[in-house]
């Protein structure tokens, strides 16, 4: 319970204060890489440290330095976020759902960094977002972050995955990273605000090459990928 209330008034004073920063240096410059690893990486990291959550990483010998990701991830967690922006190795954005750009400072500080909001009700709205998505990444040579679940998982089974980091990853012709993390779950669980300490495992499989898929092979895609996310998901359950 104390750690918990650590977890709530930390984020209370930091996060308006790290949304003010990549707010007012976004002016000048979008996607910054500096706010992304001296602003975002430490009040993850802080995040991380309240809560108590220690971080196994596996298959780092997977990313190639300099190689722009579709990364792909499950999701179980609010956690899934912070483990993944403070232990993968590349500069990234996420695409995220809109309720989240709600949320005061933290919405906009989301915008200012970059995060990629996407309406899932409204597919063309989706589609604007994925296009974005195009841009960013040939603008930026930045990596992407999505959880194609959509949601997170109430029991930590693996969700169908939708269609949209995959169609961009066709679209732009990067490797797909599929990521696996396992023990989010049981430190916050959906629809509990409640905190614990516990061990996370972050399993980066090996990249997919969507070399060989075109738009009419994007079920095949998914398969492979769900599939590979979740044997690293129950190999770690």
């Amino acid at each position: 319970m104390l750690r918990t209330l650590l977890l709530y008034i930390n984020l209370a004073i930091t996060t308006p204060l790290a949304a003010t920063a990549v707010i007012i240096i976004g002016w000048f410059q979008s996607y910054s890489r500096w706010s992304f690893d001296n602003i975002v990486r430490p009040w993850c990291n802080i995040v991380l440290k309240i809560t108590g959550i220690k971080v196994k990483m596996e298959g780092l010998e997977n990313i190639e330095e300099d190689q722009s990701y579709i990364l792909v991830s499950n999701h179980q967690s609010h956690a899934d976020i912070p483990v993944l922006v403070v232990h993968m190795p590349l500069h990234m954005s996420i695409i995220a759902k809109k309720e989240l750009f709600k949320i005061p400072f933290f919405g906009p500080g989301m915008r200012a960094i970059g995060i990629i909001e996407i309406d899932r009700s409204n597919r063309s709205r989706a589609v604007a977002s994925l296009k974005q998505a195009e841009k960013i990444i040939r603008d930026e040579k930045l990596s992407i972050l999505a959880f194609p679940e959509g949601t997170r998982s109430d029991d930590g089974q693996l969700l169908e995955f939708k269609k949209g980091p995959f169609v961009l990853a066709i679209n732009t012709n990067l490797p797909i990273l599929p990521v696996t993390v396992s023990g989010t779950r049981s430190i916050l669980p959906k629809n509990t605000y409640l905190v614990k300490p516990g061990t996370v495992t972050v399993t980066i499989h090996p990249p997919v090459n969507v070399a060989e898929y075109d738009i009419g092979d994007r079920n095949q895609l998914i398969n492979t990928v769900h599939n590979t996310i979740s044997g690293g998901l129950y190999d770690n359950a």
